[in-house]
């Protein structure tokens, strides 16, 4: 199953120090991650928003365990959401289904 994640460098409530200490420390740890050590993890993107305080990851995994291994080394730094996903050819059949049955459901 896919599930994208979108993640936001937490900075509200911190001071100015805290902020820079914050992402000091958030780019150390990063700098040590590797995504081959993701176990059970396909990364298909990996990317950041234009601000630079959050961006999003889209994988795919059998093992929900394996997002929440990943996403917890950086629930430190970041605010987390992550949604299960569906490919757009998997998602437009179930949708025509769901749409003739409404219509139809929805008569007199």
């Amino acid at each position: 199953m896919k599930y994208m994640i979108e993640y936001t460098v937490r900075t509200t409530g911190l001071s100015f120090d805290q902020n820079f200490a914050g992402s000091e420390a958030l780019l150390t740890a990063f700098s040590k991650w590797k995504p081959e050590d993701e176990k059970g993890l396909t990364i298909h993107a990996f990317v950041a928003n234009l601000a630079g305080r959050g961006g999003y990851i889209l994988v795919e995994t059998n093992d929900p365990k394996a997002i929440t291994t990943f996403a917890a080394k950086y629930n430190f730094w970041n605010d987390v959401n992550i949604t299960p996903v569906l490919d757009i050819g998997e998602s437009v059949p179930i949708n025509a289904v769901s749409l003739a049955w409404a219509k139809q459901a929805s008569k007199a």
